[in-house]
C-alpha cells in the first residue's frame, strides 16, 4: 500500500496509562513467586500474561494512521485501513470516528474529553480553524483534546485529497488474530491453572 506524508497518532498519556498497570502486574509476580509454591507461582505469571496482555490491546496497540491517501484505524482487535475516498464523514463525538458505506469506525487512540472540556477554551485557541458550528465547538473538537487534533489533521488530509484529485488506498479489516489468541489462551491457562488441584 502506498503511504506518503505519514502521521502516526498515539497520545503520550497511554505510557502511564499502560506503566502503572505493568509495574503494578509485575510486583505481585514477583512477590508471588518469592513468597508461594509452584501452583501459586503459576496461576500468578498466567493471570498477570492476561493482565498485560489487556494492558497492551487497550493502551498501545491502538493508533490511527493519517496519509495523504488514506487512514488506518488500529483497535485492539481490529486494524481498518480506509481511502479518503470512501470516507463519508470525520466525527469527535465519543473518539475521533469516520463514516464509511454507513458504518461508523471508532478510534480508540483518540478519546475525546468530558462534556465540560470545551467550556475552558479560549476562542483564541481556535481562531483560524474551521471547526465547530456558529462558534461553538464540541469537547471532542478541542485542539487540546486527542480526538480533536486527530479529526482536525484527518479533515485537512480529506480535504487535500479532495482537491488535489489524489487516488486512495484499498481499504481493508485486519483482524488481530495474533491479539486475540494470546489474550484467550493466556486467560483459559489462567483458569486451568487456578483450577488444578496440585
Amino acid at each position: 500500500m502506498k503511504m506518503s506524508n505519514v502521521m502516526r497518532y498515539r497520545p503520550r498519556s497511554v505510557w502511564l496509562s499502560a506503566s502503572v498497570p505493568a509495574v503494578i502486574v509485575i510486583a505481585l509476580i514477583v512477590e508471588t513467586i518469592a513468597n508461594r509454591g509452584l501452583k501459586g507461582d503459576l496461576i500468578a505469571i498466567a493471570w498477570g500474561s492476561f493482565v498485560l496482555i489487556s494492558d497492551y490491546l487497550l493502551f498501545i496497540h491502538p493508533t490511527v494512521t493519517i496519509f495523504d491517501e488514506g487512514i488506518i484505524i488500529a483497535n485492539p482487535l481490529q486494524t481498518i485501513s480506509v481511502g479518503w475516498h470512501r470516507v463519508e464523514s470525520i466525527d469527535a463525538r465519543y473518539t475521533m470516528s469516520i463514516t464509511v458505506g454507513g458504518k461508523v469506525i471508532y478510534g480508540w487512540a483518540a478519546p475525546a474529553p468530558g462534556r465540560y472540556h470545551a467550556r475552558s477554551l479560549h476562542e483564541s485557541e481556535v481562531k483560524g480553524m474551521d471547526i465547530g458550528f456558529n462558534g461553538e465547538i464540541r469537547p471532542g473538537e478541542s485542539p487540546r483534546s486527542d480526538s480533536g487534533q486527530v479529526s482536525y489533521i484527518a479533515k485537512l488530509r480529506l480535504k487535500n485529497f479532495e482537491e488535489n484529485s489524489l487516488e486512495g488506498c484499498e481499504s481493508a479489516v485486519r483482524t488481530n488474530y495474533l491479539g486475540a489468541g494470546l489474550l484467550v489462551g493466556s486467560l483459559a491457562i489462567a483458569l486451568i491453572f487456578y483450577a488444578l488441584s496440585f
